[in-house]
């Protein structure tokens, strides 16, 4: 026998599915394009796919007890015996979402449709975030983006901190908001540093183009393909292009901090994100100066210890933190304890 059901159903349960099937990593890319289109097809589709993936977000975010219920809740078991358990929880999204007019779907979804959506990670963290859209993003230590996904473009605001990103393709364009920079997406995968307004953009696979935001026209506008680097000045308004190799470039993802030239100022506030006592610079002066290494984010106190061999300072050690301070003597002061 077969079933029909209205089209407003039809469309929230075509979201879920294609939510379960977006987290296949085999999905073949012909499917990705079919997504797309649907996707682009109707507004409707859109809103589904968005109520599918947040509903999913929230169930995911249950305990093990509480998941089961809701499954049994809105999938009855003997429809659920029939699918694979993959698809078991996009089968009880695709059902709850017709009882939105029942109020059960606002009770656990976390925001409205279109709605921005926060990700931050801890000090010395790591998190994986997984988008609607199957994009992937990875934040390095005390890190904070903003997403909005709208009808045009799929948007990525990183507020502070490191993330790699590896985007899906979609008809929608993808950007990354960095204080002055803004950077949209042409192939697949690139990684994010923002220091303030100091910001590095490289490239693993793919292209992207990068634009300061206060730039008129595309006189400004750069495109980097895969194994470049932009760094973006705030003092000069310059940015500089250098060739880099990828495994370098996402070298905190191995819990290491690669800097080339860098003023001491943005180090130190790197470094900070990983340190469990705050480094603190006492001359501002000593922000200036430029240091070119590396550094284990598991042994910052030796890399601290070793700066008065390289620079004119000394550092100082409190309880609540660490600071350099420039050096004035032949006195060093005492290894970070």
């Amino acid at each position: 026998m077969t079933t029909t059901f209205p089209l407003e159903r039809q469309i929230e349960h075509t979201a879920a599915d294609w939510w379960a099937r977006l987290r296949d990593p085999g999905l073949p890319e012909p499917a990705l394009l079919q997504w797309s289109e649907w996707l682009e097809a109707d507004p409707r589709h859109a809103d589904a796919f968005e109520r599918a993936s947040a509903l999913a977000e929230a169930a995911a975010a249950m305990d093990t007890a509480s998941r089961r219920d809701f499954v049994n809740r809105f999938a009855p078991r003997r429809i659920v015996r029939r699918v694979p358990p993959r698809f078991a929880l996009a089968l009880a999204a695709g059902v709850a979402l017709v009882v939105l007019g029942a109020g059960l779907f606002l009770a656990v979804r976390p925001g409205s449709s279109g709605a921005p959506r926060q990700y931050v990670s801890e000090r010395a963290g790591h998190r994986d975030i997984d988008l609607p859209d199957g994009s992937r993003i990875e934040l390095g230590g005390a890190t904070s983006v903003t997403a909005r996904y709208g009808r045009d473009e799929r948007t990525i605001d990183l507020e502070a901190g490191e993330a790699f990103f590896r985007v899906a393709h979609a008809p929608r364009p993808f950007i990354v908001n960095a204080g002055p920079l803004r950077i949209r997406d042409l192939g697949t995968a690139f990684n994010v540093r923002r220091t303030g307004d100091r910001v590095t953009v490289a490239v693993t696979e793919g292209r992207v183009r990068v634009s300061p935001l206060a730039a008129q026209g595309d006189a400004a506008t750069v495109e980097l393909g895969a194994g470049r680097e932009v760094s973006f000045d705030p003092e000069t308004q310059a940015m500089r292009i250098l060739d880099v190799d990828p495994a370098t470039a996402t070298a905190w993802r191995g819990h290491r901090l690669e800097f080339v030239n860098e003023p001491l100022s943005s180090v130190v506030e790197n470094v900070n994100r990983y340190s469990s006592r705050p480094l603190r610079l006492a001359d501002p002066a000593l922000g200036r100066l430029t240091f070119t290494g590396t550094v284990q984010v598991d042994t910052i106190d030796s890399w601290v210890a070793a700066l008065p061999r390289v620079f004119p300072l000394r550092v100082d050690t409190y309880p609540d933190r660490l600071e350099l301070t420039r050096q004035t003597t032949t006195a060093r002061g005492t290894r970070p304890r």
